[in-house]
């Protein structure tokens, strides 16, 4: 019974878990949410679910925010093949910002939540997209920032 446990199973051989990455094979069919599906052996993440609010200003309408004074809230949800969440700090999380300067945040926590100042150039559409790097599954999440009045 012992051999089952938890401990061992996560001292698995590092060529084992390449050899069935690569027998798997890849696939870029969307995941849950819109996510890459990923490699859950590495670590049980078979996707992940994101969620973009205003940490700092005000929506005007479903994934549409006010530009005025608009700050990002990323909340992303690692999840295994069964959806259930995966937690603790088994991931390797990348929250990137395309067509701003913001740097990448990384972190080790596979579920959580953060607000980010990023200074976007205009109103338009815009994306936020949040990765495991140790499973590879991703999830890109859209919204639009409008003038509002």
């Amino acid at each position: 019974m012992a051999l089952f446990a938890a401990p061992v199973v996560a001292q698995a051989d590092p060529l084992t878990d390449l050899i069935n990455a690569l027998s798997a094979g890849s696939s870029s069919a969307p995941g849950p949410q819109g996510g890459q599906p990923g490699n859950p052996s590495a670590n049980g993440v078979a996707s992940i679910v994101t969620k973009v609010g205003a940490w700092h200003g005000r929506s005007v309408g479903p994934d549409q925010f006010d530009i005025k004074q608009f700050r990002p809230g990323v909340t992303w949800s690692a999840r295994d093949r069964s959806n259930a969440e995966v937690k603790g700090e088994k991931c390797q999380i990348e929250i990137s910002f395309p067509g701003t300067d913001r740097a990448t945040y990384k972190t080790a926590v596979c579920s959580g939540w953060v607000g980010f100042s990023v200074k976007y150039p205009g109103p338009g559409t815009y994306s936020i997209k949040v990765k495991d790097v140790v499973s590879g599954a991703s999830s890109t999440t859209t919204f639009k920032l409008v003038n509002g009045s």
